[in-house]
């Protein structure tokens, strides 16, 4: 259902506030410097990034259905094709909701996505509404240290300090004391944001972009022609939205690291960490076991006989330990058991970097043993590293600075902006509500990283949030596409399901087909680090002919079999010989190559490098 209302604005003072400002110009006075003079793409050499990409910027309407409001500045890139005649033009998402499009293109991702496509398409990205260079941007701070100085000493910055899955009283207790305290702060985020950067959020959500890259395409391609896309994580959203506004525009379009449209626009906001952390104990386990198998000449933190079981409690035990020292210390502690949850977390999306996450736990671990130097300054340094885990972001995004600034943050504004601008209505829903939801996620789904669904500010408090997208799309997701869309997903995946990729593919019947990855992570394909390292037949050849490059019956797919369901299933033989992050977990000797570099514990001094 399209939905075309009015800002929700929850509070008087919000209303008020935005009355106040609606005559404001939407845009900065430097807009007009980088906006395109017309609806062409002019071309020109990236300033940063690898050789071979070019830049521009496009101009849309701030609202699509109002010509009145204003006008916004994409940031595009695009990687020509580097074989002729080239196929068409694929258009990229990388996740997010506050992913680049530039940052994914410039770097090696760009050269990866071009083998991906074997040289036969232009590739388009861009930073969406919000994000990056586009213009407006969202934001809420002037500067890092306001940021930080905004934030400092909240349980939704540092997260609840727990020790096991709360089941001791005393955590409890201590986490619902700052339940008022955090709702205060929520609504002042609102009220920042809302007064820094007017007219702004309500434009921004994944209804707009979608007709930003519709338009970015007519200009390309010429007008109606049909869009191919490639969706990862919420890009999967962005595609969905594709798919059910625009169906007669649907080319090829592949959804890979699904995430569940049902629970991202039609049930309450904070329950999505619900459905996103459902495999992630199974991420976990999956490190467990790959640690054990890998044994301590690849996995710093296993012993000669060290079982999948003895690996995970080993981190339990850190985590614990982490717990003590926070309560022993005090706020001054340099790690505490919310961060290294954190830090945990992040690498459970990419499986390939495991070994270098078993390196770091070896060190944390060697300094509890040794606590007399736990605060020493050489100590310090390295575990300034954990400063950011688990953040809602990495990128300070201020209002004046037409590119980037690189600093290490607290919290995304774009990702809040644009994850609560496609949220539902808030209604009755409370802070304590998602209070009572972080402890339920952590008793019954993921004791190991429930605790840090308070610091999922992204989604987990749109309820404060104070404005929602002029133009939201909440359904029907089943509409057929004139030809079948591609659905991957990985059986152990740390936030984006398999049950979200069969879900999806089932809705759309016959007219999508399944693919099911017996690995672990976040995406199939961007996991893939080379393609020399794949065979010429599995999920990336079957993934090749969504776009017309090849063609893959199922006689062609070694080890995999079918069913009308399902779709592809593929284990066996083939999938030992791909890069490591796709290796079979039920294969051992393939699945060791999850940990293929040596181990490297500590430097000449015993201090971590």
């Amino acid at each position: 259902m399209l939905s075309l209302s009015p800002n929700l604005l929850k509070f008087t003072s919000f209303s008020f506030l935005f009355a106040v400002q609606a005559g404001a110009s939407p845009l900065l006075s430097e807009y007009h410097r980088y906006s395109a003079r017309n609806n062409s793409l002019q071309w020109s050499d990236c300033s940063v990034g690898l050789p071979g990409r070019e830049c521009t910027r496009f101009e849309v309407p701030l609202d699509w259905h109002n010509d009145t409001a204003g006008k916004a500045s994409l940031a595009v890139i695009r990687y020509p094709a580097t074989k002729q005649p080239k196929l068409g033009t694929l258009f990229m998402n990388p996740g997010g909701p506050s992913g680049s499009g530039l940052q994914s293109v410039q770097g090696a991702y760009g050269d990866t996505l071009m083998e991906y496509v074997e040289g036969k398409y232009d590739i388009v990205s861009w930073d969406p509404r919000g994000v990056g260079q586009t213009i407006p941007r969202a934001a809420c701070f002037e500067t890092p240290a306001e940021e930080d100085a905004f934030w400092k000493g909240s349980i939704i910055n540092a997260g609840p300090e727990v020790r096991g899955n709360f089941t001791s009283q005393t955590d409890l207790d201590a986490f619902y004391s700052k339940l008022d305290e955090s709702d205060a702060l929520l609504q002042r985020l609102g009220e920042k944001c809302i007064a820094y950067s007017p007219n702004t959020f309500q434009y921004i959500g994944t209804a707009a972009t979608v007709r930003d890259m519709v338009a970015m395409h007519d200009a390309l391609e010429g007008p109606g022609k049909k869009i191919d896309f490639l969706g990862i994580s919420y890009g999967t959203i962005v595609g969905l939205h594709l798919i059910n506004m625009f169906s007669d525009r649907v080319g090829h379009v592949v959804l890979d690291g699904v995430v569940d449209p049902v629970y991202w626009t039609n049930r309450p906001a904070h329950e999505l960490m619900i459905n996103a952390w459902e495999s992630i104990e199974a991420t976990f386990d999956g490190f467990a076991k790959e640690c054990a198998n890998a044994g301590p000449s690849h996995c710093a933190i296993a012993e000669q006989n060290s079982t999948a079981s003895s690996i995970r409690q080993w981190i339990l035990d850190l985590i614990d330990a982490a717990y003590d020292y926070r309560q022993e210390i005090g706020a001054s502690a340099l790690l505490n058991s919310s961060s290294l949850r954190a830090e945990l977390s992040n690498y459970m999306y990419t499986p390939k970097s495991w070994t270098n996450l078993s390196q770091k736990l070896y060190r944390i671990k060697a300094q509890f043993d040794n606590t007399t130097s736990l605060n020493t300054t050489q100590t310090k340094r390295w575990l300034q590293l954990f400063d950011s885990v688990g953040s809602m972001g990495s990128t300070h995004y201020s209002r004046q600075e037409p590119t980037s600034e690189q600093t290490t943050k607290n919290h995304n504004v774009p990702e809040t902006g644009i994850g609560c601008a496609d949220a539902r209505d808030p209604g009755d829903v409370t802070t304590k509500d998602v209070f009572d939801t972080v402890v339920n996620v952590t008793h019954r789904i993921t004791p190991t990283f429930g605790p840090l669904g308070v610091r999922f500010l992204s989604r987990a408090f749109c309820h404060r949030w104070p404005v929602r997208a002029v133009e939201r799309y909440s359904g029907p997701w089943n509409k057929k596409p004139p030809k079948p869309i591609l659905v991957i997903g990985n059986e152990a995946d740390p936030v984006t399901p398999y049950v979200n990729a069969k879900s999806v593919a089932d809705s759309f019947g016959s007219s999508a087909v399944l693919i099911k990855q017996a690995g672990y992570g976040v995406s199939v394909i961007v996991s893939v680090s080379s393609m020399e390292n794949l065979t010429a037949s599995g999920p990336a050849c079957i993934a090749r002919d969504a776009f017309g490059l090849h063609r893959c019956c199922d006689s062609e797919v070694p080890g995999a079999r079918r069913t009308a369901k399902e779709g592809y299933v593929l284990r066996g033989e083939p999938i030992a010989k791909w890069d490591r992050v796709l290796s079979n977990p039920s294969n051992k000797q393939a699945t060791t190559k999850l940990f293929t570099e040596p181990v490297n514990t500590t430097s000449a001094s015993g201090a971590p490098q």
